[in-house]
């Protein structure tokens, strides 16, 4: 009976190990979700700056639909008020999604959407 080389038992042992991971980690969806709007109001928004790409991404979708022809001449001018909502969701196993906060600088808070567990 002819044994593996040392070699080939090494590669098959780190695909086994990959194949886990991923299984495991396709079961975990969590993250952020983002919906842009075209604003009527800006009640309750704050003016961020975002890059031009970005915008003409959105503004692209939205001159899609849009009928009105004074909203088309705002989107192509980068002048309409655009809404972002981010919100953190998915799907955990055994868990939930929730927003952690990793720092706290004063002024400066960051956040990162992950699962969380009952311990």
């Amino acid at each position: 009976m002819k044994s593996k080389s040392p070699s080939k038992q090494a590669k098959t042992a780190k695909a086994r190990s990959k194949q886990r991971r991923g299984a495991s980690a396709a079961a975990d969806s969590c993250g952020y979700t983002q919906k842009w709007t075209v604003l009527a109001k800006t009640d309750g928004y704050v003016s961020v700056w975002i890059p031009v790409k970005m915008y003409d991404k959105a503004a692209a979708a939205f001159l899609k639909t849009a009928k009105e022809k004074y909203e088309k001449k705002m989107l192509r001018q980068r002048m309409a008020p655009l809404g972002l909502d981010v919100t953190c969701q998915g799907s955990c196993y055994g868990g939930w999604c929730r927003e952690k906060l990793i720092f706290d600088g004063g002024s400066a808070k960051l956040y990162v959407c992950e699962c969380d567990y009952l311990v």
